[in-house]
């Protein structure tokens, strides 16, 4: 831990509410390696290829128009995670290098370059994709995982430790930041920090 006193009771205090984590509850996959995007990567959609969606790509209020488009034969890419994943009717994609949390619901089977991963929640998992996206693109949620981490890439094994608030959404069908903040007892002040409410 690298912060200050006060951040660190915030920190503990929101990791004493009762919580689940991802471990063992979602399936994960990485964004394809082309091995030469020179090559491979071009602007224009042409015929037989598809487009395929960058980090860069990825914001907390929705997905760019994709800008890059790669043959659709997979099997001549450097690494590509099992199809199924990509081709999941439900799924997150996520910003891998960024020191933020930065995720969207993607619903139409997009495929995804390297700088982008994805999770798919198991079945049976108490909240759904869009409950999950709305907790992890929190002001609040960022701002744990950049307190905890201090790291400028979105590691499966951080996301996998982070606290998910799924007994939230048992009080409230619809996100929002300051339901949340009531939720966990905090309050936001200058500076983009927390303190606790008294």
């Amino acid at each position: 831990f690298t912060f200050s006193e006060s951040d660190l009771q915030v920190v503990e205090h929101i990791l004493s509410i009762p919580h689940q984590t991802l471990r063992d509850h979602a399936r994960w996959g990485l964004g394809i390696v082309t091995g030469n995007n020179k090559k491979f990567c071009t602007s224009e959609p042409r015929n037989g290829y598809i487009p395929v969606f960058k980090g860069s790509d990825i914001t907390k209020k929705g997905l760019k128009e994709a800008s890059t488009y790669i043959p659709d034969d997979l099997s001549q890419y450097q690494q590509v995670a099992p199809v199924h994943l990509y081709n999941a009717e439900e799924k997150l994609i996520y910003k891998f290098i960024s020191s933020e949390l930065v995720f969207f619901q993607d619903t139409a089977k997009r495929f995804i370059l390297n700088s982008a991963n994805m999770l798919i929640l198991e079945n049976g998992f108490p909240i759904s994709h869009g409950e999950l996206c709305a907790l992890l693109n929190s002001k609040v949620m960022s701002w744990l995982y950049q307190r905890i981490f201090d790291t400028h890439k979105v590691l499966r094994a951080d996301l996998e430790s982070m606290p998910i608030f799924t007994d939230y959404f048992a009080e409230n069908k619809i996100f929002s930041e300051e339901s949340f903040l009531e939720y966990l007892s905090l309050e936001e002040v200058s500076g983009g920090t927390y303190r606790i409410k008294k």
